[in-house]
């Protein structure tokens, strides 16, 4: 009988690969609820807290990586980046087409 170890440990997700986004995720939601009750000794509250800002970082690379890739798929015409603002309006606008007049 095979025990599952906790997201995080490195088995987890198979030998030599990386864990998932959500999996990082969840195991850092699970940390910082961990931290948050303040029942851990002060050792495993520096080790959550390291292993916190491990998944913190790689879960910034992942995400840096998707932005990447979706510039590389939104060209303008010339195959230039195309950055596009992901709010419908400019800042400082404040959305004022789409408030109701009262």
């Amino acid at each position: 009988m095979t025990t599952k170890k906790a997201a995080g440990t490195g088995d987890a997700e198979g030998a030599g690969r990386e864990p998932s986004f959500e999996t990082m995720m969840d195991r850092l939601d699970e940390l910082v609820k961990k931290l948050e009750e303040g029942n851990l000794s002060l050792e495993e509250s520096i080790r959550s807290f390291e292993e916190g800002m491990t998944l913190v970082k790689k879960c910034a690379a992942v995400l840096e990586e998707a932005e990447q890739r979706i510039q590389k798929l939104t060209r303008d015409a010339e195959g230039k980046p195309a950055l596009a603002p992901l709010e419908a309006n400019p800042p400082g606008t404040h959305g004022a087409e789409d408030e109701l007049p009262f």
